[in-house]
């Protein structure tokens, strides 16, 4: 009997985003010279919860502090941005987040939408876009539900 696939930003499916984040050539490649946070908040997930999930990468290396509550959860959607704790923060409803997932839109459409709000410095984010791709590639890449 096959094993059922983890949903999209849930708690197993972002356990399989590290695992598989830490094992990837491309990704230890893209980002083994980077170290900082970045930050992507997804709301009203399916499971009527809201998520944030720093994602730490260490020179290629990547660990992650998740915080998983019901919608809408002040603790997730009213938590000040510091830019001395990591380089970006994304956030955006599911539904904006699966589109971009299944290649429906690309980072320019989301950035262009008003569902989706990315904090921090720009020329920072922009100097680092290969780490943002190689996180989408592999997140894309994941079997998966929705």
């Amino acid at each position: 009997m096959m094993a059922e696939l983890p949903r999209y930003w849930s708690p197993a499916f972002i356990d399989l985003y590290v695992e598989t984040l830490n094992e990837d050539e491309d990704f230890y490649k893209e980002t083994k010279r980077f170290n900082n946070t970045i930050i992507l908040r997804c709301l009203d997930t399916p499971d009527g919860r809201d998520v944030s999930a720093a994602y730490t990468i260490d020179h290629g290396e990547v660990t992650v502090k998740v915080v998983d509550e019901a919608a809408p959860s002040e603790a997730v959607r009213e938590s000040p941005f510091d830019r001395n704790e990591a380089l970006a923060r994304a956030t955006a409803p599911y539904e904006v987040w699966t589109r971009l997932d299944k290649g429906e839109m690309n980072v320019l459409g989301a950035l262009a939408s008003p569902d989706y709000k990315i904090e921090g410095a720009t020329i920072k984010i922009m100097l680092n876009i290969g780490v943002f791709n190689a996180l989408s590639d592999v997140a894309s890449n994941i079997d998966k539900a929705y």
